[in-house]
């Protein structure tokens, strides 16, 4: 009896070669697709210039009438011009600062409401309609800043200075946090700027309890400059005491070991011994404190400090965007554009209707 021959068993492996192809059918669609953009894109491109270039004179006419048009525009209308005023806020008054800005900008360029600007900078109506804007913003120094964090930090725990990092409390400060500030203010009149300046910053620092801050304000540096001016006549009076005591002590005959001493009220003689170099220290840290509170006196005599006035005249501050001479050309170029743009589209739907 014959046995029976084993028979192939079908391959449960890929087919490597198919595979392949596959893999390469693949790449080959994707290069087609690619393809197919850039060529769609050439294509649209090279549409475009040929449009442009059937039409150059169309466009380039439109252009240049927008220039001249522009320019005769610009010369006959209105600058702008504008000025910073730098000022210092003192007793958390920039809220008060802000707010009056505000306000100021309010009824310049929107409301343009020239009779109460005028009532409050003590200017005619047509000098205050030359007005049309008032800004404001801090003037951020990064050192100011850094200094900011620091002293802040300080007061924080230990928990609070692992989550306080400074990115975090620089996002965290308003413009009220900061002391100096920039207002700008626009105006169609290069030589109003000196005109309205002492009225607009008595405006914007007229707040009656500020005022009264700063009232006694300077009635507690007075006292503190006379307390400090009688404790230095106090100190000049133990100097002259003690130097009495040096010149007794020199017409003596020397002893060994001892010396002259001169001692203070609430001092021990045993141990507290205060010589000339300590008592003339003394009238020397009075006399720094003494100025420090002059400096003070200047520094917070007003709820806002003027660190940099007006200039005597306003600058152009009209960007190149805002004239004329730039934005007409722009929108005569689109309208051509836009006008080629329907006929085509009409004469192709023409077409289309035609075919049918």
């Amino acid at each position: 009896m014959s046995q029976e021959l084993p028979q192939p068993q079908p391959s449960e492996e890929v087919d490597l070669g198919q595979l392949f192809k596959l893999i390469g059918n693949a790449f080959d669609r994707f290069f087609k697709f690619i393809g197919t953009i850039f060529t769609g894109l050439f294509k649209v491109v090279l549409t475009g210039l040929i449009h442009f270039y059937k039409r150059f004179f169309w466009y380039a006419g439109a252009v240049v009438i927008g220039l001249v048009v522009g320019f005769f525009m610009d010369k006959s209308s209105d600058k702008l011009y504008g000025a910073n005023l730098f000022i210092e806020t003192n007793f958390q008054s920039a809220r008060q600062v802000y707010e009056d800005v505000k306000q100021f900008h309010q009824l310049a360029y929107v409301d343009k409401d020239s009779i109460e600007l005028a009532r409050k900078l003590n200017i005619t109506p047509s000098e205050a309609a030359s007005l049309k804007g008032f800004y404001i913003q801090p003037d951020i120094d990064e050192n100011v800043k850094a200094e900011m964090y620091s002293k802040f930090y300080l007061h924080l725990d230990s928990l609070s200075r692992t989550e306080m990092t400074y990115d975090r409390f620089s996002e965290s400060l308003t413009p009220y946090n900061f002391k100096v500030h920039q207002i700008g203010v626009a105006s169609t009149d290069k030589a109003i700027y000196k005109k309205i300046e002492k009225a607009f910053v008595n405006e914007i620092m007229d707040n009656e309890y500020l005022n009264e801050v700063v009232t006694v304000n300077q009635l507690t540096l007075d006292e503190e400059e006379r307390a400090l001016k009688d404790q230095i006549k106090i100190t000049d009076s133990l100097v002259n005491e003690y130097l009495k005591i040096r010149v007794n002590e020199s017409m003596k005959e020397p002893v060994p070991g001892s010396g002259t001493n001169l001692y203070m009220g609430n001092a021990e003689s045993a141990s507290l011994i205060v010589d000339e170099s300590k008592v003339i220290q003394k009238r020397l840290e009075y006399e720094r404190a003494i100025r420090q509170v002059k400096k003070d006196k200047v520094e917070e005599k007003q709820v806002v400090n003027v660190l940099a006035d007006f200039p005597v005249t306003g600058y152009d501050i009209t960007e190149i965007t805002d004239k004329y001479k730039f934005k007409l050309p722009m929108l005569l170029f689109a309208l051509v554009l836009i006008a080629f743009t329907f006929i085509g589209l009409g004469n192709y739907l023409k077409a289309q209707s035609e075919a049918q």
